[in-house]
């Protein structure tokens, strides 16, 4: 389990300039003093991302107490959207220390949570002024703040593996390497990518977002194997994949699924043209094998979930009929 008690920006896996672009972008859009993210540990609320905008208020390590009547713990007793337009002049909120002991008199904020749906905290535009956001602006909030539980999702499940990994013996861990990678790449085999597919799926449906999948196929690939030897073959086939491994992130998903075919699950909807352009140049470099240089290229076909299919099966064939076009194309 996470442990709740533990600063999330002493977490290394986690994208924190993704984190200032938003609330940087919030405190923009609202016209508003200060955009923020607050983690809620050791009784006490603690700011983790802060905007840099002119005339925010607000900074890294700011904190304050539970015990203090605030904004943010009416949201973590709530679990709910609040929206404060006018503190000043609220019967309720002008006698609560931010407001008149500090310079609060706007808050909007979301709660945010862990994929348990424990409380991690909350997500806030807070101004100097009163304000008079329309409804879809506060709902605007409840939708970026999907921003922040995606982090927290790869936090999540980068505890939840290592927890997995510490508990395994060595003979499990072997089973689960020939369960999910392939032997030769350690990319992913059709088992693990058939598990992401579902999760990314699943994940897609709840969140109402897109994902992209590409397929590949290596080309002269089977001139270097009749040439050179199957061992020339396996070091290309292992050197491509350590190329692509080292050009997406590390949230995206890399497997083999034939002699010289992979598919990419991208854990959100890609640029179709930049990735393969990326990954063209990548796969062009040469390979050296006992003094020659090896080269090959890639041909690729991308499909998108949910409007290229609902299951892998679809996305599958779709991403490979795409690729087969493009062979057909470049043979013409």
């Amino acid at each position: 389990m996470i442990n709740l008690n533990t600063c999330i920006l002493e977490q290394p896996n986690i994208d924190f300039d993704k984190w200032q672009v938003l609330v940087n972008m919030m405190a923009e859009i609202y016209g508003a003093s200060s955009g923020v993210v607050v983690q809620f540990r050791n009784d006490s609320f603690n700011v983790v991302s802060a905007s840099n905008n002119e005339g925010s208020f607000l900074e890294v390590n700011a904190s304050w107490p539970w015990e203090m009547k605030s904004f943010c713990r009416r949201i973590m007793e709530t679990r709910s959207v609040l929206y404060v337009n006018d503190a000043e002049n609220s019967d309720e909120w002008c006698s609560a220390p931010p407001v008149c002991e500090g310079p609060v008199r706007s808050y909007l904020g979301y709660p945010l949570f862990w994929p348990d749906n424990s409380l991690f905290g909350s997500i806030c535009v807070i101004d100097t002024t009163p304000s008079n956001y329309s409804e879809s602006f506060v709902k605007l909030l409840g939708q970026l703040k999907k921003v922040i539980e995606s982090e927290l999702q790869h936090v999540f499940d980068h505890e939840r593996i290592t927890k997995l990994l510490e508990e395994q013996s060595e003979q499990q861990e072997q089973l689960k390497q020939l369960a999910l990678y392939d032997s030769l790449t350690g990319c992913a085999n059709r088992n693990f990518l058939s598990e992401r597919i579902a999760f990314s799926i699943a994940r897609s449906e709840r969140e109402k977002t897109e994902f992209s999948l590409l397929y590949m196929d290596l080309n002269k690939f089977k001139a270097i194997n009749d040439t050179y030897g199957h061992k020339a073959g396996d070091q290309v086939l292992t050197a491509i994949a350590n190329r692509i491994n080292s050009t997406i992130r590390r949230t995206d998903l890399v497997a083999r699924v034939g002699g010289d075919e992979f598919v990419i699950v991208f854990n959100n909807l890609v640029s179709s043209e930049d990735i393969i352009n990326l990954l063209s140049d990548k796969i062009l470099e040469p390979i050296s094998f006992n003094g020659v240089n090896l080269q090959v290229s890639a041909t690729f076909g991308v499909s998108v979930y949910p409007e290229d299919g609902g299951n892998m099966d679809k996305l599958l064939d779709i991403a490979d009929k795409r690729m087969y076009y493009q062979k057909l194309k470049a043979r013409a």
